[in-house]
């Protein structure tokens, strides 16, 4: 290519007036630089790790300039004090795992998500100091999200709760919760979340919860998550000591979680319908395993595992509308009679208890000290099936309520083998009112039909 002598000349001229430029007009043509195809790194808009300073306003201008470039926020190692950081619009923070932490600096939350369509936060940990916080105050608390992704997070040391999401959509993953004083995770009226292989401990009054504001769909699914020690600081008979806590949210999936020493229940469903509690397993727990109560309708719970706890599970309170369950292929063991925390009278020793429209079938239930199958109690028994059920080493292996004047109840083909007290018996208010109905009828039991069970 031949430049001729003027095309020279209009070279000249443009470089040498870029040179003349003001010292102040050339730093605004300079940027921070991308790493690469990763990000903009955190520490050229003057993040400093390790500073005794807040950092918090730069922290803010990092992520606006990142958003506006559509690039991800990268935050080195080391320890930053932050607080009320709200996120903008289509945010990606990154830092690297167990290494990039995240100081509350006035005891609030650090970061904020608040009427987003979509953020993303990886790789931080974030560390509430165990300051008291308000009810519901959250390290990372999130608001009308329709999409936000965590993954690789740790929560720690929070002066209530890890992280709070309220009308948000997402998935949150891979992420741990260890020291809370109140919860792991509090959600309302989600717009269908998936909680997926987390880790929860050490929680003063729950891990993960899942609650509506009004009963209706909620369409979550908790799934793969490891929840244990979980205490029942603020006290009450349900509300706190909860490994997994539904509260009117409807078609939830709770499946293939670990639980481990929950104060009272490992999943408690609280007038959610449609939800299905499938293939979990626990252990150790003060009350009752798994809960279904007040309500709901359309319960799924079935191929879970659970051992030592005061009861296995209950599926009740018909007066209040709790009706229409399967409870299916559980294997139930070692429920024995005990003082729950904060009761006063001892409750439990039963493998599972049902009210109305309900199955029990293809079950295993072992050393319930009171009773391994409870049909009913008082009125509230409708409809109900127990059939094809393994009942070992119980006080009694099947009781089934005789105060409703009109009974439908089928209870065949199980086995019951070393029942202390009956084999199958009617009770009016838990007390027995009949002989041992799998050895001959009583005309008391009309309505009840009992056939084909393999009793020793």
């Amino acid at each position: 290519m031949t430049l001729s002598r003027r095309g020279l000349l209009a070279t000249s001229i443009l470089s040498a007036a870029s040179l003349r430029l003001p010292a102040q007009a050339q730093s605004r043509t300079v940027a921070p630089s991308p790493l690469g195809q990763l990000g903009l790194d955190a520490t050229q808009f003057g993040l400093r790790p390790g500073a005794a300073e807040d950092q918090s306003q730069r922290l803010k201008a990092a992520l606006a300039e990142a958003a506006r470039r559509s690039a991800p926020l990268l935050l080195p190692p080391g320890r930053y004090r932050a607080a009320q950081v709200a996120l903008p619009e289509g945010a990606r923070l990154i830092g690297v795992p167990g290494e990039t932490r995240l100081v509350t600096a006035d005891g609030g939350p650090i970061l904020i998500a608040r009427n987003l369509a979509r953020a993303s936060i990886s790789g931080l940990v974030l560390d509430g100091l165990d300051i008291p916080a308000p009810q519901r105050s959250a390290l990372l608390a999130a608001e009308g999200v329709g999409e936000i992704a965590i993954a690789d997070l740790a929560f720690t040391n929070a002066g209530s709760v890890g992280l709070t999401l309220n009308r948000c959509g997402g998935r949150i993953a891979t992420t741990s919760f260890r020291k809370m004083r109140d919860a792991a995770l509090f959600s309302l009226d989600s717009r269908g979340l998936t909680i997926e292989g987390n880790a929860v401990e050490d929680c003063g009054n729950n891990g993960i919860q899942i609650w509506r504001g009004e009963a209706g769909d909620d369409g979550s699914t908790i799934r793969g998550n490891r929840v244990s020690r979980i205490r029942a600081d603020a006290g009450g008979d349900g509300p706190n000591g909860n490994g997994i806590s539904l509260y009117r949210a409807g078609g939830v999936i709770i499946e293939g979680n670990q639980l481990r020493d929950c104060a009272m229940t490992f999943i408690r469903n609280n007038s959610g319908s449609g939800v299905q509690i499938i293939g979990n397993q626990g252990r150790r727990c003060g009350e009752v395993a798994l809960y279904s109560e007040f309500a709901f309708e359309g319960a799924i719970i079935a191929n879970n595992l659970v051992e030592d706890c005061a009861q296995g599970a209950d599926i009740t309170n018909l007066d209040h509308g709790g009706r229409i369950a399967v409870f299916a292929n559980n294997i139930i063991r070692n429920a024995r009679k005990a003082l729950a925390p904060n009761g006063k009278a001892p409750v439990g020793g039963i493998g599972v208890h049902v009210q109305a429209e309900t199955t029990v079938t293809g079950n295993v239930i072992e050393n319930a000290s009171e009773i391994g199958i409870s049909l009913g109690w008082s009125w509230g028994m409708r409809n109900l099936v127990a059939t094809g059920n393994v009942v070992r080493k119980a006080g009694i292996g099947i009781s089934v309520s005789l105060v409703p004047k009109e009974r439908n109840a089928l209870i065949a083909n199980n086995v019951i083998d070393e029942a202390r007290d009956f084999a199958i018996v009617g009770t009016e208010y838990g007390q027995p009112v009949t002989g041992d109905l799998a050895r001959a009828p009583d005309a008391k039991a009309a309505g009840v039909r009992i056939e084909n069970n393999a009793v020793r």
